[in-house]
């Protein structure tokens, strides 16, 4: 049997925080919390007084390519919401999870293949792909996604050619009526659906259509106050991406967190590159709108609206994203305890993810212990004393 204890530590619980709690996990689950708890005979003492224990984190839009899941779980984020791929190396990174691998990759979830037209946004690159057309093709579209493992239904409603837009192209786009036929049809097959949108407009459309979230918050203006009332109204969630609206501007912001103490050791070297490429101004910027990005996210924080925090990481930056995620949010106006729970507690809850996302007894014993309190100031996230998944310290060394 196996037992950890996290003794006197800062506790954020996925929804707010405990202080100088005691954590006792047995055979890879949270056994109990609380103040005074033994010590049981055999436990393994991990020190907490100063540092904050979190539940391991989840990246609610990432694309897992290559190394993505062990990059991932080094930063802490257990669990990665994949947002389209392809069913094969989805297929093989879950069956990983339950051998030799299993403890130093992040725990997966996927939509595999997206909904989109043939030429359309995805498919351009990767003709293969299954498309759809006419709203009567929706039900065998779906049914034909859950037999290759999807877990949850995409649609892309939007040409997905920001840098097209530099050059007046665009691509074809899913028609509303087939794109609300996709949504009715996973619905009614029980799953959750998200739509991705490139604007105001095309959001609030999706939304009507019965998109249960929008996976970004990438729209063309910045919206208005009935943008997160109409969002409220309809019961979704939204992904806000605001870490990938920073790195498609080129912003020379994000450069700094290759300078980072606690940062540098633990990127890849791509990262290394990617990263300088923004410190010295010289990474391509296109033409997205931060600001009208955070605008949307005040709307739809000030109307109530559940918000998780994702990345749209794909070559780059995994794990580490949703660090910088959790800052963007902060800065778009959530408190920090509410950019810890929109990639915990939230973003279980919304994926129907019962066993993780918070700190209770029953629950998976993914946590994260960070040295000093980011609920005060959430960079602190990323000064990361150590990472458990299933009760079982990770390696933070390649």
């Amino acid at each position: 049997m196996s037992r950890t204890i996290f003794r006197e530590v800062t506790v954020f619980d996925g929804h707010g925080v405990r202080t100088d709690d005691t954590v006792l996990v047995v055979d890879g689950l949270i056994e109990a919390v609380g103040r005074g708890l033994s010590v049981p005979a055999g436990a393994e003492v991990v020190e907490g007084r100063g540092r904050t224990l979190l539940p391991g984190l989840i990246d609610a839009h990432t694309h897992v390519v290559g190394p993505a899941l062990r990059q991932a779980l080094r930063w802490g984020v257990t669990t990665e919401l994949d947002m389209a791929n392809f069913p094969e190396p989805i297929a093989r990174a879950k069956r990983d999870q339950h051998g030799p691998l299993g403890g130093s990759i992040a725990d997966l979830r996927s939509a595999c293949c997206a909904a989109t037209v043939p030429g359309g946004h995805g498919s351009e690159r990767f003709p293969d792909i299954p498309t759809l057309t006419e709203p009567e093709e929706a039900a065998a579209f779906v049914d034909a996604r859950i037999a290759e493992g999807s877990d949850y239904i995409k649609v892309h409603y939007d040409d997905g050619q920001i840098a097209g837009r530099m050059e007046n192209t665009e691509l074809p786009v899913i028609r509303r009526e087939t794109m609300a036929a996709v949504l009715t049809a996973a619905r009614e097959r029980g799953l959750l659906t998200l739509v991705h949108t490139g604007t105001v407009q095309a959001a609030v459309e999706a939304v009507e259509a019965g998109a249960h979230g929008l996976a970004h918050l990438l729209v063309d203006r910045a919206p208005g106050p009935e943008f997160g009332q109409l969002l409220a109204r309809h019961g979704a969630f939204a992904v806000p991406t605001l870490s990938m609206v920073e790195l498609l501007s080129g912003s020379p912001d994000l450069g700094g967190l290759g300078e980072e103490a606690a940062v540098a050791p633990y990127l890849t070297a791509e990262d290394h590159d990617l990263l300088a490429r923004h410190r010295k101004g010289e990474a391509r910027r296109l033409p997205v709108d931060l600001a009208a990005a955070e605008a949307a996210v005040r709307s739809a924080r000030t109307a109530g609206v559940r918000l998780l925090a994702g990345t749209d990481a794909v070559m780059w930056l995994h794990g580490i994203g949703l660090h910088r995620e959790l800052e963007l949010l902060v800065r778009a106006g959530l408190t920090p305890s509410e950019a810890l729970t929109a990639a915990t507690a939230a973003p279980a809850e919304a994926f129907s993810l019962a066993d993780r996302g918070r700190i209770a007894p029953g629950l998976r014993a993914d946590l994260v212990l960070v040295d000093a309190d980011p609920t005060a100031d959430i960079r602190a996230s990323r000064a990361i004393a150590g990472v458990w998944k299933r009760g079982e310290r990770v390696s933070r060394e390649d």
